[in-house]
């Protein structure tokens, strides 16, 4: 949607960012906790500019404009929902793991931040093919808003990010399906394959999207398999220990709301091509630095594992890890096929029971510690578990320490559901195991929708393993990490793809 055709009073706009004598993003971001409303209100707009022309320097502040979207004032809300959508446009990766907030955006009683939602939902979609189910059904609702701009958009949308998905689906070699409720059929273009289906077989998702042979269908109804397959063996992990004085930060690479990521040189000599990730601790408080420096030593003790990320060096306000290049599960999206995704399931998994086994609790499992190494042409990317006790150094500033929508109970509220231990790792196992399923966070709007809701190509006993994984009261969830791996195991000839080993 062109941002000077959005419906947003410009003068009211304008009188708010003058009530705001700054335009540093840090600043700007900071006073989103004003008491003061029309501070908020004006530094959100200032936000909106900076987002058009220093993505990057606000995308670090993404958590802190994502949280303003439920501010009280309303001129906060459409400011911060401005920020989220010209970051969706222009760094759509950054709100893979918020789409189900910018789907909320979309219901919202004001129309600007409709709008907002829309063009939001539209770009996240557009660069995320697992997202189309979801995000075509939203925008196709949208068609019929009563306000008439959002409509006209929506409707255009649909065409432009159908069109864009279909010539991905294309390139790769699986052509896209749409299967849609008669209302919305005729707004798919031309050249995709569109079926049309009953309303009460598809209640919740009025569009579903499929992608040829590798859709993520159940195993009676799969075709051939996937051209591409787990790797044979996986690249050793450098074995070298680096100091400060080896690294030379040049490039941020992305934040977490522990540490600041950076590439960082390193001389051949030490380590051959020369890269590492550099992660630099933000906090300045002595208890979360003192948490910080324990959970390097417990990261350190376990990454001798396949699917763990290795520690080069670490030190007092630093650790160095395995150049990544920021890459990220929560930045690539969930995968194209179930195989896959069951895959990653159990390698995370494999990682997660060596670490118990060994008293190393990760305690903040969601995509964004998932990071990535690179693989031989046809194989896919080998999973490595990162930030092993970070969200418990990040829980003495923070609440909860990780995304709301992967956050288990304890996170929110550990005085009554107890600390982070091994049955916060199992309801962390259960969030990524539905996140690659669905491509969506499993909690949303304070529950948990069913997976196979979700992703109605999933078998309903797929809701079963995430009642328990990710049940509210501890007790009620798998005992172990083995308990957790066994019934999915058991489930995943029901989805279509069996673990590979």
């Amino acid at each position: 949607m062109d941002t000077q055709r959005r419906d947003v009073d410009r003068e009211a706009v304008a009188e708010l960012q003058s009530s705001v004598d700054t335009n540093d993003v840090d600043e700007l971001a900071a006073r989103l906790s004003s008491d003061d409303s029309d501070e908020r209100a004006g530094a959100a707009w200032r936000l909106v500019e900076a987002a058009s022309s220093r993505p990057e320097s606000v995308r670090a502040h993404l958590d802190s404009v994502v949280d303003s979207v439920d501010d009280d004032d309303i001129w906060v809300r459409r400011g911060a929902t401005w920020v989220v959508a010209e970051l969706a446009e222009r760094q759509p990766d950054a709100l893979s793991v918020n789409f189900s907030e910018l789907v909320d955006m979309t219901t919202a009683d004001d129309p600007l931040v409709r709008q907002n939602g829309a063009v939001a939902v539209a770009s996240v979609t557009k660069r995320y093919p697992a997202r189309a189910t979801t995000g075509l059904s939203r925008l196709a609702a949208l068609t019929d808003d009563e306000d008439a701009l959002l409509a006209r958009y929506a409707t255009q949308a649909v065409r432009d990010v159908t069109e864009a998905i279909a010539a991905r689906a294309d390139d790769a070699g699986y052509p896209m399906l749409v299967r849609s409720t008669e209302a919305y059929a005729e707004l798919f273009p031309d050249g995709v394959e569109v079926v049309t289906v009953g309303g009460d077989e598809a209640p919740d998702h009025p569009v579903y999207v499929s992608f040829g042979q590798d859709a993520p269908v159940r195993a009676d109804e799969a075709g051939d398999t996937a051209v591409e397959r787990p790797p044979d063996d996986l690249p050793a992990a450098p074995s070298v220990t680096v100091t400060r004085a080896d690294l030379d930060p040049d490039l941020q690479l992305g934040s977490t709301p522990l540490t600041t990521d950076f590439r960082a040189s390193v001389t051949d000599d030490t380590l051959e091509h020369g890269l590492v990730t550099f992660r630099r601790l933000d906090a300045t408080d002595a208890a979360v630095q003192e948490a910080f420096r324990d959970a390097l030593g417990q990261w350190a003790a376990i990454d001798d594992h396949d699917y763990v990320e290795s520690v080069l060096g670490a030190g007092e306000d630093w650790a160095a890890t395995r150049y990544d290049d920021g890459d990220t599960l929560a930045r690539r999206g969930a995968p194209a096929t179930v195989a896959e995704a069951v895959w990653l399931v159990d390698c995370v998994t494999r990682a997660v029971s060596y670490a118990h086994a060994r008293g190393v609790v990760h305690g903040g499992l969601y995509p964004g510690v998932i990071r990535f190494l690179e693989t031989p042409l046809g194989r896919w990317d080998a999973p490595l578990v990162a930030d092993w006790g970070f969200a418990h150094a990040t829980s003495g500033f923070r609440t909860p320490p990780i995304p709301a929508g992967f956050a288990a109970p304890e996170h929110r509220d550990p005085e009554t559901y107890g600390r982070f231990d091994q049955s916060t790792d199992i309801y962390g196992l259960g969030a990524l195991a539905y996140y690659l399923l669905t491509g969506e966070q499993p909690v949303a709007g304070g529950s948990v929708i069913d997976a196979s809701v979700r992703n109605p190509a999933l078998p309903e006993s797929v809701d079963a393993l995430f009642d328990r994984s990710l049940a509210t009261d501890k007790q009620a969830r798998f005992d172990t990490v083995l308990d957790f791996q066994t019934a999915f195991d058991e489930l995943a000839a029901d989805l279509g793809g069996g673990v590979a080993t």
